[in-house]
């Protein structure tokens, strides 16, 4: 994994977060972090949060997925119908 370098605008803008915000990854230059209800942030070099598209979590989401180890096996049958009372 890369290290970047923050801007003095996104650290200060990292130090004031809540608690109930998580930084999530990193794409180039800019860290992500989640709100607590689950809204992708990113941070600009300026240090505004704005709204994270949708390529950018799909990014977010591919890396974390490539690095998270792999446990259990995957399910080969989709459930597809339930027997009910």
């Amino acid at each position: 994994m890369a290290t970047i370098t923050l801007t003095d605008q996104q650290s200060l803008r990292i130090a004031e977060l809540t608690e109930d915000y998580r930084v999530v990854g990193v794409d180039h230059s800019a860290p992500f972090v989640r709100k607590r209800r689950g809204q992708i942030m990113r941070i600009q070099q300026n240090g505004r949060l704005t709204a994270a598209t949708v390529a950018e979590k799909r990014r977010l989401a591919d890396r974390r997925a490539n690095q998270a180890p792999r446990r259990g096996v995957r399910a080969t049958t989709p459930y597809t119908s339930v027997i009910g009372d």
